[in-house]
C-alpha cells in the first residue's frame, strides 16, 4: 500500500482543514472545519480522532457500511455536544473516510470534500456535494451568476444539527487504482485533467506537492488538503 497527505493553510489566517492516515490499516480521511478559527479547528480535528479512533493498537479485523454509519453519528454527536458547551455559535465540519478492507472500499461523507476514483484511466467523483451550488446543478436550476458565498454554503455537515444523514458506498478496488481526497481549496482551483496527470506520478508524495502548489500559483484563497492513495491488495492487516 502507498499513501500520501499534505495541508497548506492557503490565504487564511489558520488552518480549519485536518487529516488523517493510517497506511497500515487502509484508513484515510480528510475534514474541513467551518465555524470560525478555533471552532473550525477544533470541529475538524474532532471528526478525525473520532475516525483514528477506530484502532485502537490494532487493525481492524472487518468492516461494513453500518460501521461506517456509526461512526459518522458518534462524530456527529461528539462536534454537537462541544457545540452546545461553547454556547457561541455554529461549529461543523465535513468529513470523507475511507477504509479499505483488502479489495474493498467503505466510503463515508458528509459536506463538500471530495473523494476521487481513478480507475482503468477514468477519474471519477465519488462522492457527492451537499452544498446549496450542487444541489441547484442536480435540480438543472443552477444560475450562472449565483453569488460566492451562496455557492460555498453546506446543507449537510457534522456538529450543526443533532442528527446528520451522510452519504455511504462500497466500492471493489483493482491493483493500481488510485483515491485522491481533498478540500475544496484544492478543487476549486485545479482542473480535472490536471488531477489526473498530477495524481499519478510515481512518487505519491510528489503528486500531493505539485497538486497544491499548482492551486497555490492560482492565488488558492481556502486551505488546500490532499491525500493520495495507489492500490495495492492487502493480504493482511496486523
Amino acid at each position: 500500500m502507498a499513501a500520501a497527505g499534505g495541508s497548506n493553510i492557503g490565504l487564511r489566517k489558520n488552518n480549519e482543514d485536518s487529516y488523517y492516515i493510517n497506511e497500515a490499516c487502509g484508513l484515510f480521511a480528510i475534514a474541513d472545519g467551518m465555524g470560525g478559527h478555533e471552532h473550525g479547528q477544533l470541529a475538524s480535528r474532532i471528526a478525525v480522532e473520532q475516525f483514528a479512533n477506530l484502532v485502537q493498537g490494532r487493525c481492524l479485523e472487518s468492516f461494513s457500511l453500518a460501521e461506517m454509519r456509526g461512526l459518522f453519528t458518534r462524530a456527529n454527536a461528539a462536534i454537537y455536544q462541544q457545540q452546545e458547551a461553547l454556547h457561541s455559535g455554529i461549529m461543523g465540519t465535513t468529513l470523507t473516510a475511507v477504509i479499505i478492507d483488502e479489495d474493498t472500499m467503505y466510503v463515508g461523507h458528509v459536506g463538500d470534500s471530495r473523494l476521487y476514483w481513478l480507475h482503468e484511466g477514468t477519474l471519477t467523483q465519488l462522492t457527492m456535494d451537499h452544498s446549496y451550488y450542487a444541489e441547484l446543478v442536480r435540480q438543472g436550476t443552477e444560475e450562472l451568476h449565483i453569488e460566492n458565498r451562496q455557492k460555498n454554503v453546506l446543507l449537510k455537515a457534522l456538529g450543526p444539527e443533532a442528527q446528520v444523514e451522510g452519504q455511504f458506498l462500497q466500492q471493489t478496488l483493482s491493483p493500481g487504482d488510485m483515491l485522491l481526497l481533498c478540500t475544496d481549496g484544492l478543487y476549486n482551483y485545479v482542473e480535472h485533467e490536471e488531477m489526473q496527470q498530477l495524481m499519478q506520478q510515481p512518487v505519491l508524495q510528489h503528486g500531493v506537492r505539485d497538486l497544491l502548489d499548482l492551486a497555490l500559483t492560482r492565488q488558492a484563497s481556502d486551505n488546500l488538503t490532499a491525500i493520495l492513495y495507489r492500490h495495492e491488495q492487502i493480504d493482511d492487516k496486523g
